[in-house]
């Protein structure tokens, strides 16, 4: 009976070991807790606190079935584990998870659907922070809040945009396709069936009366240069008919020394969905979207010691229609103590300006963050 039971068992498990036998798994990502001190404008506000923990984990898992013929096929997703002490939003923490399906193959190029950022934002060489903080999209809100971001359990708000990168439709459920390298040029093209996507731009209370998308097309070039490599970006994207952007970005590395720098520009084109201009009612101010006009450029430069690295970043967002914007600047310095384990040092500072000029829509503030990080 045993001997019967190791054949029937032995019949199942190598047909599974030989339909397996193509697939690749991996996961990577780092977790770090993070202490920061904060000095504000805005005294006793929970936002505000003099001091914060954070505890967040990013990562990635992914399986890919290898074909004969260089095509990959699987699924991936990306995670997000955040908690932050004295946090009244997410008082049990903010979990994310985006999962999408890939096609790939080095010939044809690759292809994603399910919830990633737009080719536009993936192409997209601005400004670069080499922390979990960012300066693209920026966390720096954890410690320091914004007079015009919000994105909270119940609560999202945009009265600027967040980044020089074209996230209104943040991760939306899109499908997304990448050209291989076609000389120094690679392309990329977004389509998403539903723009509202509380992670991106379009706030949720934007009244448009059916599902609007969004289109976005995007160019990445490397050029070699004499001294070092200069790599470019430019993006177009058209999201709910009328709200169109276009960006551009460039980033020079010679050695371990890189620059960047970029430019974005947002404009309604038509009347479907016009900015409010007035209040609508009373839980929503006029302007209460104008990150729909708007423009945002950044700056960083880095260097690479070894285990010692070294980054500022600059970013500055603008509405065009009233005086809110934003000023960030974030310093991050990073020490690899062995394979595993990194430590952090970040210093920031924050100037925002809101609607009006009364201290309760303004903000400006100081930041010193340090922090112990895992490699997995």
């Amino acid at each position: 009976m045993k001997k019967i039971c190791f054949i029937l068992a032995s019949s199942l498990f190598y047909p599974i070991s030989a339909w397996a036998e193509g697939w690749n798994f991996a996961q990577s990502g780092t977790a770090g807790i993070y202490y920061g001190a904060t000095q504000t404008r805005e005294n006793n506000n929970i936002a505000n606190r003099s001091d914060r923990t954070v505890f967040r984990a990013d990562g990635k898992l992914e399986a890919l079935y290898e074909q004969g013929n260089g095509m990959h096929i699987g699924a991936a997703a990306n995670y997000t584990v955040v908690i932050r002490q004295h946090d009244k939003d997410y008082g049990q923490g903010d979990w994310r998870f985006y999962p999408y399906m890939i096609a790939e193959n080095e010939n044809y190029g690759r292809m994603t659907v399910g919830y990633t950022y737009n080719a536009a934002a993936l192409l997209h060489l601005g400004a670069q922070d080499i922390s979990w903080l960012n300066i693209q999209d920026s966390n720096l809100t954890y410690y320091l809040s914004s007079a015009n971001w919000s994105n909270g359990f119940k609560r999202v708000r945009f009265f600027t945009p967040k980044s020089t990168r074209m996230i209104d439709d943040g991760r939306a459920p899109k499908i997304s396709y990448f050209t291989p390298m076609l000389g120094n040029t690679q392309f990329g093209f977004s389509y998403t069936p539903d723009n509202a996507n509380r992670r991106g731009m379009v706030s949720r209370y934007v009244n448009y009366e059916t599902k609007e998308d969004g289109y976005t097309a995007a160019m990445k070039n490397h050029w070699k240069l004499a001294l070092g490599d200069l790599y470019t970006s430019t993006a177009y994207g058209l999201f709910n008919r009328t709200d169109k952007e276009w960006a551009f970005g460039a980033r020079w590395v010679v050695g371990k020394f890189n620059i960047s720098a970029a430019y974005k520009n947002a404009y309604v084109d038509g009347h479907k969905n016009p900015i409010a201009t007035k209040a609508v009612n009373a839980h929503l101010p006029a302007y209460f979207d104008n990150y729909r006009e708007s423009q945002a450029w950044d700056f960083s430069m880095g260097y690479d010691f070894g285990r010692f690295k070294t980054n500022l970043a600059y970013l500055h967002t603008e509405a065009k229609n009233t005086r809110n914007r934003d000023d960030l600047v974030v310093q991050t310095n990073r020490f690899a103590l062995n394979e595993w384990f990194e430590l952090f040092w970040i210093n920031a500072y924050i100037n925002s300006k809101g609607f009006e000029r009364n201290s309760n829509d303004n903000n400006k503030g100081y930041a010193v963050i340090t922090g112990l990080a895992l490699k997995y």
